[in-house]
């Protein structure tokens, strides 16, 4: 019988669940882990600059690809830096797979180099601790012959119901112990929880309640993405009528588009998206879509959701249903296999009429509607009208990853997404740096699409050590920097909270981000005019290189108004702003 060692069977357990990269850093605590990958030749090992890059490239290869992202580390300080990855993660139901390295068993409780429990206990239970409160499960193995086992139940766990982030710690002694050979089990199918339909008798209260309505609206949220019910959602719309809004993580799950897609909704919606829920809709069908504080506006009456509001939710998990809104009909099920069901059933009461009352409204609206730009000869640029330029110059299927920051302002509500998956965001967590790294896995899973981030030069500077990543493996990605030298949302809430007082969010050293970028190998574009826009996009997508993107952008440039404020919490009573104000929509 072949005897291996635990590091030997981890990564055979990997490859026989169809892992293909491994995103991370070496370290002492999973040099075995590394060495078992170059010894089985079957996945690629992507060594990045930093271990939170290693867990962002892996959230965005998830996303895209729809499998689970796998990311590796040492023990100690490297496994802590992938926690901001991970966390982010779990905020987006993103399956990855965080493997680290351990301390050293027999030595535990003792003070080990990179120990991080103080405890005298067999086990080093700080660190994984620490993920408790962002991931589904944790594993610490502590049996090298149950390695296969464990793996098989993070993939499990890390794509059931509500997927998200797991985790395993490896002690550095324990993957070089032998083992007996282990059999590796792999499940045909692990998405638990996917096709469980909602209750009958509900759904045919929904279908009455549907049918019966003199306006639904329809919004989907990330569990409607995660689940693929994008084709059913966008069938119940057109069988009963129903305008089509969308949260911040799901848009594009229906072409901006189609005749009955009004955008999203939340602090950075869409200003028709809410006229609409607002104004006319007295159901809302809400899809896998939690009700959360961005997506509400803060939970703010009219922004878009009125008491005349009244609410169908279908989620997978029972502690959604009504946590924030009182529901009429909860659905608890599966999006794709419930909304297959309640189609069937509303097809059976010969559907609702209203398509095309609800898009001639919706054009009729939305030619109405004009979002006035700034001067387009400014410079510096303004960002509006570079966001506004690049709907023309990107293909129609480019893969876009918003970072976080003023610039997510135009693009969430006013740049058009035409399929699921081609808008990447960090989700409720909003770390900065997310969207630069996660687009490096977003190519690797879409290798024949144009990836694009989209963000600002302090999000970018978190992350710009990637570039050199990207470079080595050769993954020409686009990087879009708008760099106006400030740490501009935070900034902007310190004027208008403080009376105009601001402090440690400018930037008095300016980076050359094109210049960086060619020093890294990289192709680096400074471009001072919209007019010069063009020819960068061009160059950027045909060269097939990675190429970095130098926007320079006034650092007073205007964005559209919002929905909300995040910031009103710390405004005095006097200094808050009043609805309807320039920079918000009623």
């Amino acid at each position: 019988m072949t005897r291996q060692r635990g590091a030997q069977v981890l990564v055979r357990a990997l490859y026989a669940h169809g892992v293909e990269y491994i995103f991370g850093l070496p370290g002492h605590g999973n040099m075995n882990i590394l060495d078992a990958i170059y010894d089985s030749n079957q996945i690629s090992f992507k060594l990045v600059r930093h271990e939170q890059a290693a867990a962002h490239i892996a959230d965005g290869y998830a996303r895209i690809s729809g499998e689970v992202g796998v990311c590796c580390s040492s023990v100690g300080p490297g496994a802590a830096n992938m926690i901001m990855g991970i966390a982010t993660a779990y905020f987006t139901s993103s399956p990855i797979l965080a493997i680290s390295g351990g301390i050293i068993t027999k030595q535990a409780g003792r003070g080990q180099l990179q120990e991080t429990s103080r405890a005298e206990t067999p086990t080093d239970q700080g660190y994984m601790q620490a993920l408790q409160p962002f991931t589904k499960k944790v594993w610490d193995i502590q049996q090298p012959v149950r390695t296969g086992e464990i793996v098989r139940k993070a993939f499990a766990i890390a794509q059931a119901d509500r997927p998200g982030p797991v985790a395993i710690e490896y002690p550095w002694d324990l993957q070089a112990e032998y083992v007996d050979e282990v059999e590796i089990q792999v499940p045909e199918k692990y998405a638990y929880g996917r096709g469980v339909r909602a209750d009958k008798t509900a759904l045919q209260k929904a279908a009455d309640c549907l049918c019966q309505a003199d306006c639904p609206v329809i919004v989907a949220g990330n569990g409607a993405m995660i689940g693929e019910a994008g084709p059913e959602v966008i069938e119940l719309a057109e069988l009963i009528g129903a305008p089509v809004a969308t949260s911040f993580v799901a848009k594009g799950i229906i072409p901006e588009d189609h005749p009955l897609s009004i955008g999203m909704v939340g602090w950075l919606g869409h200003p028709v998206a809410h006229e609409m829920i607002r104004e006319h809709a007295d159901i809302v069908f809400a899809i896998g879509y939690r009700f959360s504080d961005e997506a509400t506006s803060w939970w703010t009456e009219g922004r878009p959701y009125v008491k005349e509001n009244r609410f169908i939710q279908l989620d997978i998990q029972q502690q959604e249903l009504a946590k924030n809104y009182p529901v009429e009909v909860g659905l608890l099920g599966d999006a794709k296999a419930s909304l297959r069901e309640l189609i069937d059933l509303i097809r059976d009461r010969g559907g609702r009429p209203g398509y095309e009352k609800s898009t001639q409204w919706i054009s009729d609206v939305t030619r109405a509607f004009h979002l006035d730009l700034p001067d387009a000869e400014k410079t510096p640029m303004e960002s509006m009208v570079i966001a506004d330029r690049l709907r023309t110059l990107l293909p129609r299927d480019s893969i876009l990853s918003i970072d976080t920051g003023t610039h997510a302002h135009y693009f969430s509500a006013f740049y058009p997404i035409f399929g699921p998956r081609r808008f990447l965001n960090p989700g409720g967590w909003t770390p900065m740096g997310w969207g630069p790294a996660a687009i490096l896995g977003a190519k690797l899973a879409a290798p024949d699409k144009v990836c694009v981030s989209i963000s600002g030069d302090g999000g970018f500077l978190m992350v710009c050590q990637e570039i050199v990543t990207a470079v080595e493996w050769n993954v020409p990605v686009i990087w879009l920097v708008f760099n106006d030298q400030a740490l501009r949302a935070i900034r902007d809430g310190q004027k208008e909270a403080y009376e105009g007082r601001i402090i440690g969010t400018e930037f008095t050293q300016p980076t050359d981000f094109a210049a960086m970028a060619r020093s890294m190998g990289a192709i680096g574009i400074r471009v001072t005019h919209v007019d010069e826009l063009s020819g960068a996009i061009d160059q950027a997508i045909s060269c097939n290189r990675p190429c970095v993107i130098d926007l320079q952008v006034d650092q007073e440039a205007i964005y559209p108004p919002v929905a909300g404020i995040w910031y009103e919490p710390a405004r005095s009573p006097d200094a808050r702003m009043p609805r309807g104000s320039s920079r918000q929509w009623t």
